[in-house]
């Protein structure tokens, strides 16, 4: 083969070729239109199929954010002192 591609499938695009190649694809991406009614049955036929959390799972989970987000703001808030601390002494300002 004489080029890198061995002349396997590969074709210049012109300015013109990519113009056409967009146009084809914005009419193939338009989505079907359907009416509200169907949209709200789908909705509930898909909303159906979803696997909910239990209560008790739920719960829990909440606990574990409150107890992540408090333990987070210790540790910001204790970094903050210390580098606040550390900025202090090195600039001088501390007593």
């Amino acid at each position: 083969p004489v080029s890198k591609t061995g002349g396997c499938g590969f074709e210049s695009l012109h300015s013109c070729q990519l113009l056409a190649g967009f146009q084809h694809r914005i009419k193939t991406d338009i989505m079907a239109k359907t009416s509200p009614i169907e949209f709200v049955q789908q909705v509930r036929r898909e909303a159906a199929r979803v696997t909910w959390p239990s209560r008790k799972e739920t719960v829990i989970t909440t606990i574990m954010v409150f107890i992540f987000v408090f333990l987070a703001a210790i540790y910001f808030f204790l970094l903050d002192q210390i580098l606040s601390w550390a900025g202090k002494a090195v600039l001088g300002l501390g007593g």
